[in-house]
């Protein structure tokens, strides 16, 4: 079942993925981002994306990790809220990739849903990035649907990461077949000259231009991939 995924908090959003990460192989909350999520709950400091001004209520423990979301507090339930949820396999795909960067950079700083006035202050434009890690001047755009790969949002992308690194991240089913690539990927090959496919139930898969992505990723000292509830070795070779 969709369920909410993110709240507004003094106009930045909040993403459910922000209080994942992984350690020793082992998925779990960050005590101090839960903790600090859960009090701006209590406070009634988190609202709704879609502008309704209903209140959203923090659902968070240390038992199924996977349901964890946002819901509309009971006394709100009769605002007229038109806030669209996300799938499962979207938002279980961003946790993955939180994750992931949590444990090959180990920085601690992976910031989730970012603006991109927030890397850039020249602009106003409501995109943002996936993640960003100010740290090791990276960012991660990923889709999950189609619909958003367009070329005007792959163009402000590129013009306003200043002097970060920008990865484009999408979802396995957007991959084609027969080695070819479908004319939305071919945007984003011939940004970064391949491109990066993510599989929940296995690894960020490359089909194609194996050794470029190699050769790119190696920046990163990426091996392997963090996928729900554990590590899985993967070897780029």
């Amino acid at each position: 079942m969709a369920q909410r995924t993110e709240a507004i908090y003094q106009g930045r959003t909040i993403g459910i993925e922000s209080i994942y990460t992984v350690i020793d192989g082992k998925q779990i909350n960050i005590p101090e981002k839960l903790n600090w999520v859960r009090e701006k709950s209590r406070n009634g400091e988190l609202f709704c994306p879609c502008g309704c001004g209903a209140n959203l209520i923090l659902v968070a423990g240390d038992r199924n990790l996977r349901e964890q979301h946002f819901r509309i507090k009971d006394s709100d339930t009769k605002l007229e809220c038109t806030a669209v949820t996300e799938g499962r396999s979207s938002i279980e795909s961003k946790i993955v990739l939180k994750c992931w960067l949590d444990d090959k950079l180990r920085t601690g700083d992976v910031d989730t849903r970012v603006p991109i006035n927030a890397v850039d202050d020249s602009t106003d434009r409501k995109y943002e990035f996936s993640f960003v890690s100010k740290l090791h001047k990276l960012a991660i755009s990923y889709f999950h649907d189609r619909a958003n790969i367009t070329d005007e949002k792959l163009d402000i992308l590129d013009m306003n990461t200043q002097d970060i690194k920008i990865y484009y991240i999408a979802d396995i089913m957007n991959c084609g077949s027969e080695g070819q690539f479908p004319e939305w990927m071919m945007k984003i090959e011939s940004r970064q000259g391949y491109c990066l496919f993510l599989s929940i139930d296995g690894e960020v898969e490359h089909p194609l231009h194996m050794r470029k992505v190699m050769g790119s990723l190696a920046e990163l000292g990426v091996a392997s991939l963090a996928s729900p509830g554990c590590l899985r070795p993967h070897s780029w070779d």
